[in-house]
């Protein structure tokens, strides 16, 4: 299992000196379920440890969503999976299990071959602070899993979350991040990826874009004080620094 999206840019950018304009946050946790390589290995452990913290699928979820309380605060738990021989969207529930499942979503995968283990520190129900290793996304898998997501929902948290990551990542930023995965486990596939980039290029081809707005709309969100133009301009910045670092050449 690999943490993949709601905690991971705060992960990807924390730790700098000086502090880093703090990211908007979540209360959703999602997590790579690695079906096709656990296809023959018993998943149930995992559902029974969600059911003995309280959690439960919601809804029509189907099981690939799971919610519970976490300190008194509400928390969503979401598995996901990228499976070539199955249709995207698709839920697939894990072997051994009767609810537990991870949603087939495409640009996911690319984790497995980027991610990292951190220490995640947070206090226990008792107030006893423990610390746990964590396998999460790396900078190169969770941009291209990003990139995938801004792509194929327009959601604009992805377009927030990716500009963000771009800009304060501890590599150092944009540029920084496209060298990062331009010499990474996932560099083979770069090339191949020219209608990805070239869409993404498009969204912050400018302020009056999609991509642009909807970063400055959720930055706002946590720096109310912000101004929007700024911020526009900043993720416009960042795209075009990020794509021309990969050095693909002209995109067809």
């Amino acid at each position: 299992m690999i943490l993949l999206e709601g905690l991971v840019p705060e992960i990807l950018t924390r730790g700098q000196t000086p502090p880093v304009p703090h990211h908007l946050g979540t209360n959703d946790a999602d997590i790579l379920l690695d079906i096709q390589v656990a296809l023959g290995t018993d998943l149930s452990p995992i559902e029974r440890c969600l059911e003995h913290l309280g959690f439960a699928p919601e809804g029509i979820a189907s099981g690939w969503r799971w919610v519970g309380t976490v300190s008194g605060a509400t928390m969503k738990v979401e598995f996901l999976c990228e499976l070539d021989d199955h249709p995207a969207e698709v839920v697939v529930i894990g072997t051994g299990c009767t609810k537990l499942g991870a949603i087939n979503l495409r640009g996911t995968g690319y984790v497995r071959h980027d991610w990292q283990v951190v220490d995640l520190t947070g206090a226990l129900p008792n107030g006893r602070v423990v610390s746990v290793p964590v396998r999460v996304a790396g900078l190169g898998g969770y941009l291209l899993a990003k990139g995938t997501a801004l792509m194929n929902r327009s959601k604009d948290k992805d377009y927030y979350d990716f500009a963000y990551v771009l800009l304060y990542n501890r590599a150092g930023g944009p540029a920084q991040a496209a060298k990062v995965l331009s010499q990474g486990n996932l560099a083979p596939r770069l090339a191949s990826l020219h209608t990805l980039w070239r869409e993404i290029l498009d969204r912050f081809g400018d302020p009056s874009r999609d991509g642009a707005r909807a970063y400055a709309r959720q930055a706002k969100l946590a720096h109310p004080d912000s101004e929007a133009a700024v911020l526009r301009q900043d993720a416009v910045a960042a795209v075009a620094d990020f794509i021309e670092g990969l050095n693909l050449g002209p995109l067809p």
